[in-house]
């Protein structure tokens, strides 16, 4: 395998560090739009409230648990790849409501930069950009294992049982999506109609996630 020339290829690098100012900047924009609109404030804040409790109970994981005050991220409390070379924070609200998911989510886009910025950093200036010989198809030793990783909408899991096949003997999927979207009746009892769509806007579930 051919060894990468010195510096990032085709300006990786510097083409990222670029995008991520713009981002930078369209967060900001975002952020004096809407954080302290009235308009915005008065029809989040104090709508769609879930207790952390309650959130545990539904098993809500990522921005939608984080925005009760629970501290939990998999990239903390259970570092995976290179996550512990990584120094971000874990962005938490007080009261579960709507203006709180939407903060929550608008740090983590910071703090998504942040881990960004520093990963191209570490990131080696040269060598092979793939292993010597990749094969195209994967042949998992006979066993059973449970992964799960900190996704964009809360934990994504897959547990897999191999017989030493190139195809899983049984595959489940755990989606953030479906789990969150479960708590929906919780978070519209006593809400207006109006307030429904607004509130499941705030679960920000993919509908074909859900259905796995």
């Amino acid at each position: 395998m051919s060894e990468a020339s010195p510096g990032s290829p085709n300006g990786f690098d510097e083409k990222c560090r670029a995008l991520i100012k713009r981002i930078r900047r369209g967060i900001a924009d975002v952020n004096g739009l809407l954080t302290e609109n009235e308009v915005f404030v008065s029809r989040t804040r104090d709508v769609g409230v879930i207790s952390a409790e309650k959130a545990i109970e539904y098993g809500l994981t990522g921005p939608m648990l984080r925005a009760t005050g629970v501290q939990y991220d998999l990239r903390k409390d259970d570092p995976y790849s290179i996550y512990d070379r990584f120094d971000f924070d874990v962005p938490v609200g007080t009261t579960g409501d709507c203006f709180d998911r939407y903060y929550v989510r608008l740090e983590e886009m910071r703090q998504s930069l942040r881990i960004v910025e520093q990963a191209l950093d570490q990131m080696p200036k040269s060598g092979p950009l793939m292993p010597e010989k990749m094969p195209r198809m994967l042949r998992i030793p006979a066993s059973e294992c449970y992964m799960r990783t900190e996704n964009p909408r809360g934990e994504y899991g897959i547990y897999l049982v191999s017989k030493g096949c190139n195809k899983p003997y049984r595959l489940k999927m755990r989606s953030p999506s479906f789990c969150n979207l479960m708590a929906l009746r919780e978070m519209t009892i006593g809400e207006y109609v109006a307030d429904a769509v607004i509130i499941l806007g705030s679960t920000d579930i993919v509908l074909c996630e859900v259905d796995r």
